[in-house]
């Protein structure tokens, strides 16, 4: 019994615990900013349960941060595509055995070579002269400089003066203006007129890329099969396809 005192004795006694009253006040002193957030509302105006704010404005914040979560981890997610997880990916070597780079950087334009016996081919309308210059302008300084291959303009009406002028005062390589037949453009006498008239109307309801325009149509049906048929085109091997309103950003040489 006098061992059990003598080790009662020994043990340091313990300060005084602060009651609950105590507590209370310290945390009101020390918190008193999240004293908005502990007041309570009611779900309804005469319901008698209520909860606190905070949790009221915490839980949208969840939803918030759990549906980013969600976005990014999607593997389709363009935000995953450009913040890949880990180190950058490696760069995959491609093999060169069939396909080999013939050369690197820039070159000067071999202007003493052979040509080869082609023209450029643009199929336009008087109303699209703007796209086409644009076109023109762009091919002559970043290629045609230097070459001088000549030009064939195709439309299956009459280009008009203005449309020849301004293309003459463009470039100094020849060109030559031609009109597309009946036989080449517009519907195959075989073909139901009103039929393929609806599957336009239909592609355009849909949406497809220029599926509900007619003319489109004729032209991929010229492309397709008629345009080295043209007297124009001849006597030409070979053919450049220039459309309207492009930009080339590199010389071609």
């Amino acid at each position: 019994m006098g061992l059990v005192q003598d080790l009662v004795k020994r043990i340091p006694s313990s300060p005084n615990l602060p009651s609950l009253d105590e507590l209370s006040r310290q945390r009101d002193r020390i918190s008193p900013r999240l004293a908005f957030f502990r007041r309570r509302i009611r779900i309804k105006g005469n319901s008698s349960i209520s909860i606190p704010l905070g949790v009221v404005l915490l839980f949208p914040c969840i939803v918030i941060v759990l549906i980013l979560i969600l976005i990014v981890r999607h593997p389709s997610s363009p935000v995953r595509i450009m913040m890949p997880p880990g180190g950058p990916p490696a760069i995959r070597v491609i093999s060169d055995k069939h396909d080999k780079v013939f050369v690197s950087g820039c070159l000067e334009p071999q202007v003493d070579g052979p040509r080869a016996n082609a023209a450029f081919v643009v199929l336009a309308r008087n109303k699209e002269l703007e796209g086409v210059l644009q076109s023109v302008k762009s091919i002559e300084r970043h290629f045609n400089r230097w070459f001088h291959y000549p030009y064939v303009f195709l439309n299956d009406g009459d280009f008009n003066s203005t449309f020849k002028e301004a293309i003459a005062n463009h470039t100094s390589a020849p060109v030559e203006f031609g009109k597309i037949d009946g036989s080449m453009w517009g519907y195959p006498e075989w073909a139901d007129a009103a039929v393929a008239k609806e599957g336009i109307a239909k592609q355009g309801d849909e949406a497809i890329m220029y599926g509900g325009m007619e003319s489109y149509h004729h032209m991929c049906r010229f492309y397709s099969g008629f345009f080295y048929k043209h007297d124009l085109l001849q006597k030409y091997e070979w053919y450049w396809r220039l459309e309207p309103e492009i930009k080339y950003f590199c010389d071609i040489t």
